[in-house]
């Protein structure tokens, strides 16, 4: 092309480009230029153009589409392009980026810099020999093309670094040797980072800092003691040139990811990072100390242990000891710092107490209790609730550590802990952060993030539980019984409180609610301990806590009449002292409580869940129903149940509407809970009325009694019995229905079937020959179609008969019922649908085998029963092809429990029929990829049992068939691919398969970019 040419070709992709980004421009006219733009990429000689608006533009959007448009040429033409082409691109692009780099705008010199390693990753060493010598030659200059340098190095760690799939093809035994290539360069790359590090750091006259006293590593690094005076610096050199140094910190943070570390890292280069990462307090270098921190957690996660790997551990304690020291000493610079600095900073605590705290306290240099000593200033100086919870993590990764007989030695810092968590958690000490702690909005978990903040806070309390129980139990209630009697005054002072006292009432309240909480989290661990003396006050202890609570319950809460936020602290309070009562309830026994002072519970309780003028608040409803189901499960009874909740037990006959259907649920679980002890002629008789009205409202009747049933499903034999001979005519009403198609079962077509599948769920042993009818309606109503909701919970119950055995469902009329009328329906649209029929043809295969293979039976019966078989493993290995993920590792599944359980790999109808059917559309699977990638292990799993029946004939026979099966394999890759390892253990069967699969999509992609007289 002549220049004029080349000027107006490049004038017009400019005027595109631009119209292109232009606001005004329509999508129209956008998907227009689009495909203007991409007929123009497709060409084969589009690189050529691409280079000479390289050279010639300084419109940033031309630009990147021509490095958009070589970076496909690199990826996809490159095998098809002559050496001396390729050449001319990477010098062009190489002279463009050295001549250019400094005044490029950043992402154009990004994205060059990535094409330089893309050809790399073809070319190194044998096209492009001085690739890496380039990069380190780069890093050890200054400035700009310092950076342009970490840039290039940072791109080769993660482009040829690791073996690993970066989304371009490549072989396995190039993606190896580049790995090799780069360890071997790896030396002098690291020195070259390592001197950018050190030479900044001397900069702010830090080159020759005095060792430090209590330091015995070997000093082996240009910096040998760094941190040792690093809270001295008091400004950064200006000429500091801080983005080469967080780039460096970068680059090395991805080197870490990949490299032998310890072969590779040396601990001088550990500590010259960690020096980074502790000048957070300095101005300009928050970016390096948030990198620097990031790179020594990539150490630690890969668990770095060098061959001094205990002097390392000292160096980066009395580091880690020295940084915490300098921030708890100057508390004043902690807020100032950036939050994701205190993060990580936290991050890194943990991991170096998971991994390194145990191993060092045999070490006479290390000092324990002086760490934990700092890090508990640390973490209650740290100025947001987030970070403090990140900071929790790090003593609960201490707690976990800890042995029974360390608990003498760190109890110290353990009560400190406590303490200091109680006094976070409640506003008298730290009313500043807890009201500004959002209370309203919750998150994707339902919880606020004032919720979140006390149940991480909690959670710690009782993990340092686990270890004392008594003495924090202890710790706790005293603090409650000081505000305990506010809830008794509470009623009467909150009117008339005003000023400074009503607020002291209002935060003694608040307290009160809090700690309330605390306690009933602890009772599991109060009740563990062991030793008889600390048993007995423990016991103590829960009875006082149980007879102060049960005291305080016994007056309903006087909200009315106060303040809002008063009378929401009372009942807050007060649903406190039920959800702690309930946690305490199964332990009261143990506790010594009388059992009256528990029956008399459920007169505080009742009175919220009978119907009032005026309701009572939801919170407390709800509340009280969980209390009065954990009584009726745990407290054995000496009085007559009607007794104590006759009343809502008339009720609840009747209808319990007045409630929010999750209250209604909790008492209905608890009166049948209550009164289906002995002959539970009660429960059943209540069970019975709430099913009484499935005939005439079926979708207001039925979903109360689903709930039921998915709260009995784990219940006593007794318990199902009892509910199932109540539940009967309800199941009969709506099994009548069901038959009707049309009428009340089209109204509560999704109801009923609910209904039937929580009854199979959890009553199907006791349901006695009702079942078999049951499963004969359903499979009759599933020919005749409805919802695919419907259809799916039908089939779900099908499955449950065929798991539980016997002879009542027919096998022949359920495969019918699969391949006529179920699967046709179960598309990619119905995904539910289709998961239930194929977990309905697992069940069949795994739980009904010997009815393909009976023992006994006439030619033509066995013929049919083959058959049968075999379109039940044409369905499966139909449904391995569907787009689903779950499907597709549920029929893997199956094939795995068929195998294991029965043998199927090695059946002589599935060697002979289906063997190679499943390994060509399992190793098709693993070479599509895409979303079947997630299924990887599985199918290569798989690929490996099948292949275990006959592993020569897998190598020898099916492979070779299988890859000339593929289309665009050439006869020299064939060759090479069918050289397949003679390895049978799974590890390294699987290491080849993933070679091989990688290696045939390479060679496929190659041979259909390369020009035809090139395929070859």
């Amino acid at each position: 092309m002549t220049e004029q040419h080349i000027d107006e070709a490049l004038a017009s992709l400019d005027i595109l480009m631009s119209e292109f980004f232009a606001p005004t421009t329509t999508n129209i006219r956008k998907r227009e230029i689009e495909s203007m733009l991409e007929d123009f990429s497709n060409r084969r000689d589009s690189w050529k153009h691409c280079l000479l608006f390289l050279q010639k533009s300084q419109n940033q959007y031309v630009l990147m589409f021509s490095l958009t448009t070589l970076e496909n040429t690199i990826n996809r033409q490159w095998i098809g392009i002559s050496d001396e082409n390729k050449t001319e691109i990477r010098l062009t692009l190489w002279n463009e980026l050295m001549a250019k780099h400094e005044i490029m705008l950043y992402f154009i010199r990004n994205k060059m810099a990535h094409l330089m390693v893309s050809i790399a990753k073809y070319d190194w060493p044998h096209l492009y020999e001085d690739f890496f010598s380039n990069i380190v030659e780069l890093i050890k200059r200054e400035g700009r093309e310092c950076l342009l340098g970490l840039i290039l190095a940072q791109a080769a760690s993660e482009e040829l670094g690791v073996a690993r799939d970066t989304g371009v093809l490549l072989p396995s035994a190039r993606r190896n040797q580049l790995e090799r290539l780069m360890l071997k360069g790896m030396p002098q790359m690291l020195a070259a980072l390592s001197a950018i590090l050190e030479k900044n750091a001397q900069k702010e006259g830090q080159s020759n800092p005095p060792p430090s006293p209590t330091n015995g590593a070997p000093q082996t690094s240009a910096l040998p003691d760094l941190l040792a005076n690093a809270h001295e610096i008091q400004a950064v050199d200006k000429c500091l040139n801080m983005e080469n140094v967080v780039k460096c910190l970068t680059t090395l943070q991805h080197l870490f990811s990949w490299l032998p570390l310890s072969s590779h890292v040396p601990p001088s280069l550990v500590t010259t990072v960690f020096y980074w990462g502790s000048i957070a307090t300095q101005s300009m270098s928050g970016e390096a100390a948030l990198a620097g921190l990031g790179g020594v957690c990539e150490l630690l996660y890969r668990r770095y242990a060098p061959p001094s790997s205990a002097a390392t551990a000292l160096r980066l304690h009395h580091a880690a000891l020295r940084l915490l020291r300098h921030l708890t000493h100057a508390p004043h610079q902690l807020p100032h710092l950036h939050h994701d600095y205190l993060n990580k900073l936290a991050e890194f605590l943990k991991l170096f107490v998971s991994l390194h705290f145990k191993r060092l306290e045999a070490e006479p240099e290390f000092d324990a209790l002086e760490f934990l000593s700092y890090l508990f200033q640390y973490t209650f100086q740290v100025p947001t609730c987030a970070i403090f919870v990140n900071c929790l993590d790090i003593w609960i990764q201490f707690i976990d550590i800890l042995k029974p007989e360390d608990i003498p030695k760190y109890w110290e810092a353990l009560q400190a802990l406590v303490n200091g968590v109680l006094n976070k958690i409640q506003f008298q000490h730290n009313k500043a952060q807890l009201q500004h702690l959002d209370n309203d909005l919750c998150d994707d978990d339902g919880e606020t993030e004032y919720q979140t903040f006390l149940k991480h806070c909690i959670e710690c309390v009782a993990r340092v539980a686990d270890l004392a129980p008594l003495d924090v139990f202890t710790c706790v209630l005293e603090r409650w019984q000081c505000l305990v009697g506010v809830h008794g005054r509470a009623a009467w002072r909150a009117g008339a409180a005003a000023g400074a006292e009503g607020e002291r009432l209002l935060v003694a309240l608040l307290d009160l609610a809090v700690l309330t909480r605390v306690l009933g989290r602890l009772a599991p661990a109060l009740l563990s301990e062991s030793e008889s003396g600390r048993r007995v006050s423990a016991v103590q202890l829960g009875g006082v806590l149980l007879e102060r609570a049960g005291a305080a319950l016994a007056a309903p809460p006087i909200a009315r009449g106060h303040p809002p936020h008063y009378a929401r602290a009372l009942l807050h309070i007060h649903a406190e002292m039920f959800a702690c009562m309930g946690a305490w309830c199964c332990y009261a026994t143990d506790c010594g409580v009388p059992v009256q002072t528990m029956e008399g519970l459920f007169s505080s309780t009742v009175p919220f869940l009978l119907p009032r003028d005026i309701p009572e608040p939801p919170l407390l409803c709800q509340a009280a129903a969980q209390l009065l189901l954990s009584l009726s499960k745990n407290v054995k009874l000496t009085s007559d149940p009607m007794s104590l909740v006759g009343e809502l037990y008339n009720h609840a006959q009747r209808s319990l509407h007045y409630l929010e259907p999750k209250t209604a649920g909790a008492v209905r679980e608890a009166l049948v809970s209550l009164f289906v002890r002995g002959t539970g002629e009660r429960a059943r008789a209540l069970v019975a009325a709430w099913g009484a009205g499935a005939g005439a409202a079926p979708r207001a009747a039925l979903p109360p009694l689903t709930a039921l049933l998915h709260a009995f499903a784990d219940a006593s034999t007794h318990s199902k019995k009892i509910i199932a001979e109540g539940i009967q005519n309800a199941a009969e009403t709506a099994l009548r229905m069901l038959c009707e198609p049309s009428g009340m079962y089209a109204a509560a077509e999704t109801e009923i079937t609910d209904f039937f599948l929580a009854l199979f769920t959890a009553l199907l042993p006791q349901l006695g020959n009702f079942t078999y009818a049951a499963i004969d309606v359903f499979l009759d109503v599933a020919q005749r179609g409805g919802t695919e909701g419907s259809l799916e919970r039908l089939v779900q119950c099908v499955r449950l008969g065929v798991e539980a055995g016997g002879g009542g469902v027919r096998v022949d009329v359920v495969l019918e019922l699969l391949h006529r009328h179920v699967l046709p329906r179960a598309s990619h649209l119905a995904p539910d649908l289709a998961r239930a029929a194929h977990a309905l043809l697992a069940s069949v295969l795994i739980h009904r085998w010997r009815y393909f293979f009976p023992h006994k039976c006439d030619t033509a019966e066995g013929g049919r029963r083959a058959d049968e078989f075999r379109g039940a493993l044409s369905a499966l290995g139909r449904a391995l092809l569907l787009p689903d993920i779950e499907l597709l590792k549920l029929n893997i599944a199956t094939l795995e429990t068929l195998n294991s359980k029965w043998k199927l790999y090695h059946k002589a109808i599935f060697r002979s029929e289906f063997l190679c059917e499943f390994l060509s559309v399992a190793l098709g699977g693993l070479a599509e990829g895409g979303w079947r990638g997630l299924a990887r292990d599985e199918l290569t799993a798989a690929v490996h049992a099948m292949a275990a029946v006959d592993f020569s004939a897998f190598r020898l026979a099916f492979l070779p068939r299988f890859l000339r099966s593929l289309p665009g394999l050439a006869p020299h890759h064939l060759q090479y691919l069918e050289n397949f390892p003679p390895d049978t253990d799974l590890p390294t069967f699987t290491q080849n398969i993933h070679r091989l699969i990688n290696d045939v999509n390479c060679y496929r992609a190659y041979n259909a970019a390369a020009p035809v007289d090139m395929a070859t």
